[in-house]
């Protein structure tokens, strides 16, 4: 048995090493404490990404590939790293990687490199002025660093001609921004950097990214105070949903959660935080009281000022699209809601989507829970299950014994509990989730069992094993517990992870549905695509043929893909989905048919009409949903379309 301290590190190749960091998704898990066993202390002294975990992997890439040349900058990054396995822990639980390994092969390289053969870097006037505003350590042109902000905010195919910069409030921000304009040098924000690594090898990269110029890293602003009385908090730019979400829960509160890494203000600003909770909590503009934003001129606001236009509204229709920030939002005022004591999940499951989706909008339009969504089987698979390979098989036994193929989950109180089981034949409580997390890799081996076969043949599967007698069997044949599921892990990590699934709140539903942990899981060694967007829900066969032409594209396309999810805003008036596409980031061909899709996607969209896609409401989160959803324009014409294609490819930066 191994302790939690820190082990003797398996010494493998820089050339294997690469191999690893290839498989990194820059999901940005490494930079929270979202299993309790600590943060990288490199990572939090230094800020810059090169001293995280992700960083560090993405500095292997570029110095194996010859874009970057070591520098003395190098050394301080290595030797920063203790070795000490807290991102091994955390990166295993979500991608399986080991990250440590690689940081272990970066140490050995800088060992073995000639000294004499270190790149020089000089310090220039726009290094001096932007270390006169942020201080001598939280601005470099350093090569080493700036290289590990590949795939998270620049471009593999560009020079390293850039600035980072991290400033710690609002005032640095804007005087950056101003320093900036001076100089004439072009400028973008970073948060958590997933949002471009995900679009990074597709046809968006050129306009999620800056090709040269000033990377603002908000890390540094770590703002957050709960203030109970009114049910608020005020967030900075560097914090995360999950710390957000770890500190309101000290006040029976919750904030309308978003996925665990992503950073709360730069959600506001891009989509308005679309999430399971917003029929009930909100969307868009709902979501907050008040936000500090720092506009292109430098010039700091907040909503709240007086003498401010009307702040949340924006042009509305397809021909308004932007990939970039019109502001930065340094600080957020955001609304918290209350946590019930009875709050319990219902799985609903189905065999099909139009059933669910009825249901879905049903319980919407009545109010009914506070999380509400359809969820795909590979999504649930996905989330559930502790490997791929495990994630693999656990879909496969829902598709071909159980005829399990969607759920609808419902985050509700014992009332509204009630409602959904007096609607429903049958439904998965949280009981049962509970053996499912912890015997999923049980659950897995089962494609192969006489119980399973035994089970397709009844004629409805589902019923049989949620509400028969056959649950007891399949719990039983499942042998959950943390031991058990512990095992899938490395032999130096499962005595970790035994102890991480004792803790109640990994198998507690309404925890993981808040917390968002889990969804990391999507991007396990490989990225996802998820266009979608809002479609009303009055006609039901335009909202699943709307779906199919998602499914259609993936075919045709051989690409992997599921639906992700649907879920109900407004009273359940309109719902949001996400579909999505896995790819191998490294692939190129794989990376061009992706890159079709989100563009055939979009345009077959607006042709079908009463569509706003994801890319026409992409930094509008801080505006009035009434400006962007109401109305939901018809089909556009065919010299719309044109005029769409043109529109597009002057946001992407290159000819469709």
């Amino acid at each position: 048995m191994t302790s939690d301290k820190a082990i003797a590190v398996e010494k493998i190749s820089f050339k294997d090493a690469v191999e690893i960091a290839k498989k990194g998704t820059h999901c940005g898990m490494c930079r929270f404490d979202f299993l309790e066993s600590g943060v990288c202390p490199a990572g939090r002294k230094h800020g810059f990404l090169a001293y995280w975990p992700q960083g560090r992997m993405e500095l292997v890439q570029q110095l194996d590939s010859g874009r970057v040349k070591p520098t003395e900058k190098l050394i301080d990054i290595v030797n920063s790293c203790s070795l000490c396995g807290i991102c091994d822990k955390q990166c295993n639980f979500t991608t399986q990687l080991r990250p440590e390994k690689v940081a272990k092969a970066l140490k050995d390289f800088v060992d073995n490199f000639d000294k004499n053969e270190f790149q020089n870097v000089s310090e220039d006037d726009i290094l001096r002025g932007l270390r006169e505003i942020v201080g001598e350590e939280w601005a470099t042109n350093d090569p080493c660093i700036i290289a590990s902000y590949t795939m998270s905010i620049l471009p593999s195919n560009t020079k390293l001609n850039y600035y980072i910069v991290m400033p710690e409030n609002t005032e640095q921000v804007s005087k950056i921004i101003r320093f900036a304009n001076k100089n004439n040098i072009p400028f973008l924000p970073r948060s958590g950097g997933t949002a471009f690594s995900a679009a990074a090898p597709t046809v968006l990269a050129k306009g999620l990214s800056l090709e040269q110029g000033i990377v603002i890293d908000l890390y540094r602003l770590r703002k957050l105070e709960i203030h109970p009385e009114s049910c608020t908090a005020t967030v900075g730019a560097g914090i995360t949903m999950f710390e957000l979400q770890k500190e309101a829960l000290k006040n029976k509160l919750r904030a309308l959660a978003a996925e665990a890494g992503a950073h709360v203000c730069s959600n506001i600003v891009t989509t308005g935080i679309i999430s399971t909770w917003g029929n009930r909590y909100g969307a868009f503009a709902d979501n907050f009281i008040d936000l500090t934003t720092v506009d292109d001129e430098g010039d700091i606001k907040k909503h709240s000022d007086w003498e401010r236009n009307n702040p949340y509204s924006t042009e509305p229709g397809f021909t308004n699209l932007s990939l970039t920030p019109h502001n930065i939002v340094t600080e957020a005022v955001v609304k918290l809601h209350p946590i019930f004591d009875d709050e319990e999940v219902v799985l609903v499951p189905f065999d099909n989507l139009r059933d669910a989706y009825r249901l879905l909008i049903k319980l919407g339009k009545r109010g009914v829970g506070l999380s509400l969504a359809v969820l795909s089987r590979k999504y649930l698979a996905e989330f559930l299950s502790p490997t791929l390979q495990i994630s693999k098989d656990f879909d496969y036994v829902c598709k071909n014994y159980l005829k399990l193929n969607y759920v609808v989950s419902v985050i509700c109180n014992q009332d509204d509990k009630k409602i959904v089981e007096d609607m429903v034949d049958y439904t998965i409580d949280q009981s049962l989730m509970k053996s499912l997390i912890l015997g999923a890799p049980r659950f897995s081996t089962l494609k192969d069992s006489e119980f399973m076969k035994i089970l397709s043949e009844e004629e409805d599967p589902l019923n049989a094993i949620f509400a028969g007698p056959m649950r007891d069997h399949l719990e039983k044949a499942l042998d959950p517990s943390p031991e058990n599921v512990s095992k899938v892990f490395d032999d130096d990590l499962q005595e970790f992870f035994k102890k991480v699934y004792s803790k109640p709140e990994m198998t507690d539903i309404v925890w993981l549905h808040a917390f968002r942990i889990l969804p990391t899981r999507m991007l396990r060694q490989q990225m996802f695509m998820g266009p979608g967007g809002a479609m009303w829900t009055g006609d039901e066969n335009h909202y699943l043929n709307w779906i199919q032409m998602f499914s259609d594209m993936g075919d045709k396309l051989n690409v992997e893909h599921s639906l992700g999810f649907i879920t109900p805003l407004d009273h359940g008036k309109f719902a949001y989905m996400e579909y999505d596409y896995y790819y191998d980031h490294n692939d190129p061909d794989v990376c061009d048919r992706i890159s079709k899709i989100v563009v055939d996607s979009m345009e077959q969209s607006l042709v079908m009409g009463k569509v706003l896609t994801i890319l026409n409401y992409l930094f509008k989160g801080i505006y009035r949903k009434e400006h962007v959803l109401y109305p939901l324009a018809e089909g556009i014409s065919k010299e719309e379309q044109e005029l769409f294609k043109e529109l597009l490819e002057t946001v992407l930066g290159e000819e469709l």
